[in-house]
Order: structure tokens, then C-alpha cells, then sequence
């Protein structure tokens, strides 16, 4: 951004009942090397104000603060994105914290490239937590799985690392808000492309994910992705049609070495845990089918 003035990026983050989640993240936002006169936040709380104390003052951040019903995150994004000024919208979730440069690297990306939504990198920040771990291993098998199979076109990436220029998220109708967990940002990236846009990822624009996960929580987490993934390939049917492919055989072997290729310290134990993801989505992804056919 030297030499010129820096666009105006506003930072959208849905939270609900995560404060010292989203305490960090706003931390990391107020240490960023972004000029901080060109950026402003703006926190959606995603079930009222009580989830984090609405309205606190953030040195170094101008905060705005929004509380809607409790809605889910893509419902809570898209009214972040209604109040926004910025040219650029950049989302992260409270349960992230981005590294200095996150800002000044995702806009210097949307410049660069008119016609696209930018990702950047997601790593894991709890290493002591076996289904945080699990569960990046999964997306980051994901990156590079489509990474080397397109020819380094990726057909998603997460919101909780996605920038993109504000106008053209309006005119694509922001994201779908019946989504009320999982898989929007697959839908949202799959009307992108559709519409002649691309899709750049930026991996030296770094996020830090650290999920609270337990046994629990991870079948959970994964259930509701197969419910996610249901909804997402019912919405792209009547779109344009598509039907849903299966991923050949050697797309399942490579998820199960994945954490051998990353040096996991539980690479088995690891494996198991993908493999236990797919099947607890399969039902996920079942049980949303069977509850539709019965309607």
C-alpha cells in the first residue's frame, strides 16, 4: 500500500457467547499493520448482547457493535456486511486471531485481482487439542487436495478467512442465510465462481483458528457438515442442475495419510478421527435427506 492511500477494509466478525474467544481476536486486529485510520470492525452479536457486552471501547479499533436474533453465522455476516463502509469486506471468526500482516495482505490481494474472492491460510492454534487438529487437517487436505487436482483453482474457501470486494458481495446477494452452521461459505463460493469470478487463495494471509472442541463437540461439529453438505448440493441442483459426484478412492486414501504428511505426533489416532468425520457426516447428510423426503 505504500504510495497510495490504503483502501478502506471493514472487518466483519459473527460471534455468539465466545468474549474471551473474541477478546483475542480483537487483540490481533488491534495489532495489525494495517493503517488503523482505514479499517474499522464490526462484531455481530449472534443472539444479543449479553453474549459479549455489547458497545466495550477497543484501544487502537473503531468497533462497531450490532446485535441481531440469533440467526447463525451467515445471517450474521450478511448484516455485518449491510452496515459495512469499507470497499473491501474481510471476515474472520471469534474464535481466530490473524497475524500482523492479515490485513495489509488480503487488501493488497483484492487490489490486484478485480475479479476475485481471496482465502488465505487457516492454521490450527491449539496442537494439544487431537479434534482441533483433526478438523484442520480435514480443510487443509481439502486446500491441497483441489489445489493439485485443478491446477491450483479451489472451488471453496472458509469465511473464517475470506476478503472480497464489498459491492460484488451485494450484488451476488450476500450469503445464504438458511444456512444456519455449515457449508455456506461452500454455497457462497459455488454462486462466485458461477458467476464468472474467481477464486484466489493468498496462504502468506495468515489466520489462527482455535476451535473449543471436545469428543462431543467434534461429532457435533461434523454432523452438522453432513447437514451443511446436503443443503449445499440441494441448493446447486436447483441452481444449475449439477448432481453431486463421488470423490474417487484415491481422494479417501490420501485423507487418511494426510496426517502422516503433515507429521502429526497421533498420526493413527489422527486417521481414525477423519475417518470417523466422513461417516459422521454421511449420517449428517442422510438424516437431512430422509427429514426432507418426508415433508
Amino acid at each position: 500500500m505504500t504510495g497510495s492511500i490504503a483502501p478502506f477494509v471493514s472487518v466483519v466478525i459473527p460471534t455468539y457467547r465466545r468474549p474471551a474467544a473474541l477478546d483475542r481476536c480483537l487483540a490481533s486486529l488491534a495489532a495489525q499493520d494495517y493503517p488503523h485510520d482505514r479499517f474499522e470492525v464490526i462484531v455481530v452479536e449472534d443472539g444479543g448482547a449479553e453474549s459479549t457486552g455489547s458497545g466495550r471501547a477497543i484501544e487502537g479499533l473503531c468497533v462497531k457493535w450490532l446485535a441481531v436474533p440469533h440467526g447463525g453465522p451467515a445471517a450474521a455476516r450478511n448484516r455485518g456486511a449491510a452496515m459495512a463502509r469499507g470497499e473491501i469486506l474481510a471476515f474472520i471468526d471469534d474464535d481466530c486471531t490473524a497475524d500482523a500482516r492479515w490485513l495489509s495482505t488480503m487488501a493488497a490481494h483484492v487490489a490486484a485481482n478485480c475479479d476475485a474472492a481471496i482465502g488465505g491460510q487457516v492454521t490450527n492454534a491449539v496442537p494439544g487439542n487431537r479434534y482441533a487438529r483433526a478438523s484442520q487437517t480435514l480443510i487443509t487436505y481439502l486446500y491441497k487436495y483441489y489445489h493439485e487436482k485443478d491446477q491450483g483453482l479451489l472451488p471453496f474457501f472458509t469465511t473464517n478467512n475470506l476478503a472480497v470486494r464489498a459491492d460484488a458481495f451485494a450484488r451476488l446477494g450476500g450469503f445464504d442465510a438458511t444456512f444456519g452452521f455449515a457449508s455456506e461459505d461452500r454455497e457462497w463460493c459455488d454462486r462466485w465462481l458461477q458467476s464468472g469470478k474467481r477464486l484466489v487463495y493468498a496462504p502468506e494471509a495468515i489466520v489462527h483458528h482455535a476451535p473449543d472442541l471436545d469428543l462431543a463437540a467434534f461429532v457435533r461439529q461434523h454432523f452438522r457438515y453432513g447437514e451443511g453438505a446436503w443443503r449445499f448440493h440441494r441448493a446447486r441442483a436447483q441452481r444449475n442442475g449439477a448432481v453431486m459426484g463421488i470423490e474417487p478412492v484415491d481422494f479417501y486414501a490420501g485423507m487418511v495419510r494426510a496426517p502422516f504428511a503433515l507429521g502429526d505426533r497421533e498420526p493413527v489416532r489422527q486417521s481414525l478421527l477423519l475417518v470417523a468425520s466422513q461417516a459422521i457426516a454421511a449420517i449428517g447428510y442422510a438424516i437431512a435427506a430422509l427429514r426432507h423426503s418426508h415433508r
